[in-house]
């Protein structure tokens, strides 16, 4: 419940700032009484972020909850009552002044819930870790299937260290008997262990070394308890030091250097959740030019940006379709000798494919196999469910999966669970889900006096999902998280993002008809369709109709053929992506959503002039369907009202041209904020036109050829002189190779 409160305190506190923020607001408000409430939402979101890491015991969170929530809802039901009528009463003013002295009483309501919260996490603490999944994870699978060219990389590496005298004097100078680390990433239940103890165990990699160490670190990692082990696997009995008088880290530590010194030895640290375990632990390893190795397996990619001499990475790739179906044939027959028949074998192989190669899921789909009769009509009720497993908190997995959730900050977990609004396999685009995250108004931005500070921060908060494990790059390998484009939700973590959305009501998810329409409507904060024709529905609009406050509806399910009517009577919405859906003409009743800073719409005709209402606009995203193919000579122009929406930041237009703007000295038709413009022709790249486009950094271009035309881009020679560098240049090009042999000429290309 933590941080999906979080994230309605700063989406509320949002709303309070634009408030009491005179410049940005033309409603006279109570300064005193919004002041007030800002500051006591400031001091719950404090509480809130020393909450999250205690979340985990229900027995007394639960009823922490239950509290937050009622509370939360009051102050959500006065902001967007004040919000929708202009604060023309003045009735609500004690009500808030209510509500302030409730808010205190909670914070110390919240510090007695720490008190427990903290002394109960001390005393398990011990069993949580005995209890470990990637432990279970790692001995469930001691047999490696493929991966053999990783494994022979990682050998080849451990075995080429040398003492310093065995090596010619050149190699000496440059450090290659220096101690080497090389970092093994992956997500949970990759089997990044079971990878490394596989090398670990080679009877060439003991005879190599003097001493092997194996130490597993954990989140819950204690340097004391570390060092003990380490002098344990030495050999060193712990009585041999009950003469001194202190056994603290520093003697523990010493001891550890000084049967190491002149030693050759393989250092393991499993499971590493920070660098700091590392900037601790290396002064206790000798750098004496043994040739010496330490390798350290996380769930954290960016490990090598932290640890300068972490010059080698590894990352373990998910299993090929091929390697699955061994793995789950290995586990499910390859015990007792039983053979599988063809039909088996073609089902098999379905069930292990959905596992999308990560070996703990191949693992518990075996077991759950060996537990049913092998017969095809078992197997098949298996296939055809829409997952293979089902999160929960009892096995090696979820275990596993919840730990990496459970680690993320506060600030991560909202944004993890925002990525439930995606159907499964959907490839995310980057610029897309910043660009939602920002309009949805819970971020808050870390850096000040820039125009993309929010969607920086959104940016970076990305690339913390991606290094940590829990959000996955497209291309499935190794590479900075900054150049992803395309990102997405392995099914496991898809599936503990959409539980936890739902356990927290943080979003509703309008699927199939018998499940899409709860009783408790009024509790539900985002309405997400992943199967649009359900919108369609009577009962869905007398449904929606009860909850005309809800400020996101996102439709993100197949694209349908013809239109669907879709009920638009929210007066707070603030996200509207309906691109995947078709209507005949623009919705008008769009015009009254005044609230919206995101919308996304597909329609055949023209964008009304009347677009200027919705002034709060940021991300504009519109698409003609059943596209004709025009000659670039009759551009299709947005209404000049465009150039008065202020506050927009992206313009994605397909099929459209930015008008002129009339007349030239008009100050007041300029988009100064805009930042990104695609999908506009060469018409909207005049010299005139992109000099009302001050802050513009990216630019996409379509460019439609005739099939019996020659197009040349000069064009771009008459903008070039504007921007030295954009930070972003795209040229689309439809029927790119017309008949006949002719040729597309770049000219001035950024």
């Amino acid at each position: 419940m933590a941080y999906a409160a979080a994230a309605a305190v700063v989406s509320l506190k949002q709303k309070i700032d634009r408030l009491l923020n005179p410049s940005l607001s033309m409603i006279h408000n109570p300064n005193s009484e919004m002041g007030l409430i800002y500051h006591d939402l400031s001091y719950l979101q404090s509480f809130l972020e020393t909450i999250i890491y205690f979340q985990s015991n229900k027995r007394v969170a639960d009823p922490l909850e239950t509290h937050l929530k009622g509370v939360l809802h009051k102050y959500k039901d006065l902001i967007a009552s004040e919000l929708s009528y202009r604060f023309r009463s003045v009735s609500s003013r004690s009500f808030n002044f209510k509500l302030s002295e409730e808010l205190l009483k909670i914070g110390q309501e919240i510090s007695s819930f720490i008190e427990k919260l903290e002394s109960e996490e001390n005393h398990n603490r011990g069993e949580e870790e005995e209890d470990d999944p990637s432990i279970i994870g790692y001995r469930m699978n001691k047999k490696m299937i493929g991966l053999g060219n990783q494994l022979k990389e990682l050998q080849d590496w451990v075995l080429s260290g040398k003492f310093w005298w065995e090596i010619p004097q050149l190699d000496v100078m440059a450090g290659k008997s220096e101690l080497e680390l090389m970092l093994i990433a992956g997500m949970a239940g990759i089997g990044k262990t079971a990878f490394v103890d596989e090398v670990y165990r080679n009877p060439l990699v003991v005879k190599h070394f003097d001493h092997h160490l194996f130490l597993r670190i954990g989140p819950n990692y204690d340097l004391k308890e570390t060092l003990t082990l380490a002098l344990d696997q030495i050999g060193v009995e712990f009585d041999e030091m009950h003469g001194n008088n202190v056994v603290d880290e520093q003697f523990l530590g010493g001891c550890v250097r000084r049967y190491l010194r002149y030693r050759r030895y393989l250092v393991v640290l499993d499971d590493v959740w920070s660098i700091d375990v590392w900037n601790v632990l290396e002064r206790f390893f000798p750098h004496d030019g043994s040739g010496s190795r330490v390798v350290l397996t996380s769930r954290l990619l960016d490990l090598t940006r932290r640890v300068d001499v972490v010059r080698n990475v590894l990352r373990i790739p998910f299993l090929n379709e091929n390697e699955s179906w061994n793995l789950l044939h290995g586990k499910v027959f390859g015990t007792n000798g039983e053979i599988c028949s063809r039909q088996l074998e073609k089902i098999g192989r379905k069930i292990a494919k959905k596992c999308e190669g990560l070996p703990l899921a191949i693992i518990e789909v075996a077991e759950l196999l060996c537990g049913i009769e092998k017969t095809v009509e078992n197997w098949k009720a298996v296939a055809e469910k829409e997952d293979p497993l089902t999160i929960d908190e009892e096995t090696p997995l979820s275990k596993a999966l919840i730990l990496s959730y459970t680690m993320l900050p506060q600030y991560l977990k909202v944004c993890f669970l925002y990525m439930s609004v995606f159907v499964k396999k959907y490839d995310i685009r980057r610029s897309k889900l910043i660009k939602l995250w920002v309009s949805e108004g819970f971020l808050e931005p870390q850096t000040q006096g820039s125009i993309k500070s929010l969607e920086e921060t959104a940016d970076g908060y990305l690339n913390e999902l991606i290094s940590q494990s829990v959000v996955l790059s497209k291309e499935l390998r190794f590479i900075d998280t900054k150049a992803t484009k395309i990102c997405r939700l392995h099914f496991t973590f898809r599936n503990l993002c959409v539980n936890e959305a739902k356990r927290e009501k943080f979003l509703h998810i309008i699927n199939k008809y018998d499940n899409s329409f709860p009783d408790d409507i009024d509790s539900q904060q985002r309405l997400c369709a992943h199967n649009n024709i359900v919108l369609g529905f009577s009962e869905a609009h007398s449904w929606m109709e009860l909850v005309p406050d809800t400020p996101s509806l996102l439709c993100f399910g197949p694209q349908q053929q013809y239109p669907i009517e879709l009920y638009l009577g929210f007066r707070l919405l603030k996200v509207l992506d309906a691109v995947s859906m078709r209507f005949y003409e623009f919705p008008h009743r769009v015009m009254e959503l005044v609230q919206l800073r995101y919308l996304a719409l597909k329609f055949k005709g023209e964008l009304p002039s009347s677009i200027s209402r919705l002034s709060n606009l940021e991300v504009l995203i519109i698409h003609w369907h059943h596209r004709v193919i025009k000659s670039s000579n009759f551009p299709v122009y947005l209404p000049v009202e465009i150039w008065k929406l202020h506050k927009l930041k992206h313009l994605e237009c397909m099929g459209f041209d930015l008008p002129d703007p009339s007349p030239a000295d008009d100050d007041s038709l300029i988009l100064e904020k805009l930042i990104t413009l695609s999908g506009v022709s060469a018409d909207s790249c005049t010299k005139r036109i992109l000099s009302k486009l001050p802050n513009l950094m990216k630019l996409g271009i379509r460019i439609e050829l005739a099939h019996d035309s020659v197009e040349t881009f000069s064009f771009i020679g008459d903008f070039a002189s504007l921007y030295e560098e954009f930070e972003s240049f795209k040229c689309i090009v439809v029927n790119p190779i017309p008949k006949g042999g002719s040729s597309l000429v770049f000219n001035n290309l950024i």
